[in-house]
């Protein structure tokens, strides 16, 4: 159980969290090894699966029309991703594939949702560390979306009539 805590101390879901509360929220989740190489999820799939890298990389992979891969992130360890599949039942956004030998935290749907209802203290300081995480990826897409108007000769949106 010691590995998985300082998997999760090491995460930025889990800075608030007590040394009772993480050892609480151990005996629900798992840490996994996965090799290079190994797809952990397909865009457009259903998933109930979020993870924490621990160790290793993970790429966020979307599939353009024309089938070309396009890696929108490289994500190292202390970063988490597929928290969307936990909160809402919709498909995948983008593929996950790790790569560089990884050791990743497991934290199913079903656990979450347990969490949710037996400790709802935990789970909201978890939530509340997540929806800074989210808000914060969606302010740099928004400033990519801007340069990329700008760098278009655009004006950007509010200027537009």
């Amino acid at each position: 159980m010691t590995d998985l805590i300082d998997a999760l101390k090491g995460n930025t879901l889990f800075h608030d969290l007590t040394a009772a509360e993480l050892e609480r929220i151990c005996k629900l989740i798992f840490l996994r090894a996965y090799p290079e190489g190994r797809t952990l999820f397909f865009e457009g799939t259903t998933g109930e699966v979020m993870y924490l890298i621990h160790a290793g990389e993970v790429a966020i992979i979307k599939t353009g029309t024309d089938r070309k891969e396009i890696t929108l992130a490289t994500l190292a360890p202390g970063s988490f991703f597929g928290e969307m599949s936990i909160l809402d039942a919709q498909p995948r956004s983008a593929s996950a594939r790790v790569v560089r030998d990884a050791e990743l935290v497991v934290i199913t749907k079903k656990a979450f949702d347990q969490m949710l209802e037996t400790d709802p203290g935990i789970t909201s300081k978890i939530l509340i560390a997540l929806l800074k995480t989210v808000f914060s990826r969606l302010r740099a897409a928004d400033e990519k979306f801007k340069a990329i108007n700008y760098a278009g000769g655009g004006a950007p949106a509010a200027a537009k009539g």
